[in-house]
């Protein structure tokens, strides 16, 4: 599981912003804004093993109960993951649609 790297993330005049770079900026022409909770789910991608890791990660550090914390995590991924903007996630290589196992 990995971020596209032509993605970057930045924080401008207060709002977290992932700005595509290279030949992703042809694909997507603009940026993207993210809530607190969606940079959060971003920076947790290149260091946890797998979804249910960062669903962990994002109880504890917003006190969700897990549904939450699970649909969170899986709509705002699958959404990334068909645009590659991230990658290699096998949940939703093994389970086209991104619906939770």
């Amino acid at each position: 599981m990995k971020t596209n790297s032509e993605y970057m993330l930045r924080k401008i005049a207060g709002e977290t912003i992932l700005i595509p770079t290279g030949s992703a900026s042809q694909k997507l022409n603009g940026m993207i804004r993210l809530t607190e909770t969606a940079a959060f789910i971003w920076q947790q991608v290149d260091t946890a093993s797998d979804l249910a890791e960062i669903v962990e990660r994002l109880q504890e550090e917003y006190e969700v109960d897990r549904e939450t914390a699970n649909q969170d995590v899986h709509g705002f991924l699958y959404q990334l993951y068909i645009r590659d903007i991230v990658r290699d996630i096998p949940e939703f290589e093994e389970n086209p649609g991104g619906e939770k196992q």
